[in-house]
């Protein structure tokens, strides 16, 4: 997601419909449940996170936060939001304070980056499967079109009991292969997870440091806990038979990992198949924020669109289909958006992590599309638009230049 991640937001905090941060809608469902105490596993753009929830209170929750200087993990962020001081130290990682372990049993681990309709009756149903079937961890899993095996790790159960739900399957995990064409199923890894602390409690010794050059890493779900759950990992050995056991969803989900998956996931909910509610008022065109100028006889919108907050379409602009202008934007006359998202100004982090508030990079990010300017499959976070963008991303430098890259254009470099 560079530049955007590097510069302006941490991806859990990507607004959908121009608002609501990804991260939100797993906090707010966490809370329906009846599950206050949550815990947030913090590495980039860390304070921008905090800022945002602060301790919790505000959505009714209880909030902690374990920061990470650098990544342990999906294995060494869980083992540390669970068992907190009591969890292993490695030599690399910088001293921070941890929290006390968690006194409960069972841990229900979302990724920050899915967006879904799983819900918390789904969770509850999820948790009863769960707790019947005497599980240590269980995987929601989705399906995903064959060809797309590749992105994603995929799972085979073992004489699936068929039920009378979304959750529509449930069944032992019999095996998990990581990313692989050629994969025997096409039941993805849907990064929401049921935990059992005894579970983490034989994990968390066993952890490295989540680096390429470890002789024997132990530090992902899906590339090591999940083959060493299974038997397939040479180098592990667990202390008992622990259960893991697959739940399969057939309901709408989306993994954010690619900007081009973000444009999609905007559009899935301005259809009506995301249960993302925003704060704007809902119009059979679309979403309208408050004190925007618009002469609606003179702007063209083809559905669905969101304009929100403060923003002025002037006369003869074009929105949608599935533009999402989000707050204080000025679009000029005869600018054209379409199949693209347009955030409000949100701050600025330089090379150092220092940040410059939104409120201070006014004069230098102007949010305006100026006249004739058409914006079709791109992610705008601001600046004065003056030429026409197709599948682009756009971030607002220090000294308000605008750095453009190809929306497909991913950073170089092996990742853990």
């Amino acid at each position: 997601m560079d530049p955007l991640t590097a510069r302006h937001l941490p991806k859990p905090l990507f607004p959908l419909g121009g608002k609501v941060p990804m991260a939100e809608v797993w906090l707010r469902r966490a809370v329906e449940s009846g599950i206050t105490d949550v815990s947030m596993n913090l590495c980039v753009l860390a304070q921008i996170i905090e800022n945002h929830f602060g301790d919790g209170g505000k959505f009714g929750a209880n909030l902690t936060y374990v920061r990470e200087d650098v990544p342990s993990g999906t294995l060494g962020g869980v083992c540390k939001q669970a068992l907190g001081v009591d969890s292993k130290r490695l030599p690399s990682e910088k001293y921070r304070p941890l929290p006390k372990a968690f006194q409960g049993s069972t841990l229900i681990v979302p990724s920050g980056d899915i967006v879904t309709n799983f819900g918390s009756e789904l969770l509850e149903e999820m948790y009863e499967i769960h707790r019947r079937v005497g599980s240590a961890l269980t995987v929601a899993l989705v399906p995903v079109p064959w060809e797309r095996r590749i992105d994603y790790g995929t799972a085979v159960l073992a004489s699936p009991e068929a039920r009378d739900s979304i959750l529509c399957k449930s069944g032992r995990i019999e095996s998990f292969v990581e990313k692989q064409p050629n994969s025997p199923s096409n039941l993805s890894n849907a990064s929401i997870y049921m935990i059992e602390m005894d579970l983490l409690r034989a994990l968390d010794p066993l952890r490295t440091e989540a680096k390429l050059d470890v002789a024997n890493p132990f530090y992902d779900f899906g590339k090591h806990v999940f083959p060493a759950l299974l038997g397939g990992l040479p180098y592990v050995s667990l202390p008992k038979d622990f259960v893991f056991w697959g739940v399969q969803y057939n309901g709408s989900w989306f993994d954010v990992g690619q900007k081009r998956d973000y444009l999609r996931v905007n559009e899935l909910l301005l259809d009506g198949k995301l249960d993302v509610p925003l704060p704007y008022e809902k119009l059979p065109w679309g979403y309208l924020g408050r004190d925007v100028e618009i002469d609606f006889s003179s702007v063209r919108i083809i559905p669905p669109v969101v304009i929100g907050n403060n923003c002025v379409i002037e006369l003869g602009a074009v929105l949608g289909p599935y533009a999402v202008i989000g707050d204080d934007w000025t679009i000029q006359r005869e600018a054209r958006i379409q199949h693209s998202v347009l955030w409000e100004r949100y701050s600025y982090f330089d090379e150092d992590g220092n940040e410059v508030p939104a409120r201070h990079r006014k004069l230098i990010d102007r949010h305006t599309v100026r006249t004739h300017v058409s914006i079709d499959e791109s992610i705008v976070a601001g600046g004065d638009i003056e030429f026409d963008l197709l599948g682009k991303t756009v971030d607002v430098q220090a000294d308000g230049g605008l750095g453009i890259l190809d929306i497909d254009s991913v950073a170089e470099g092996p990742r853990a």
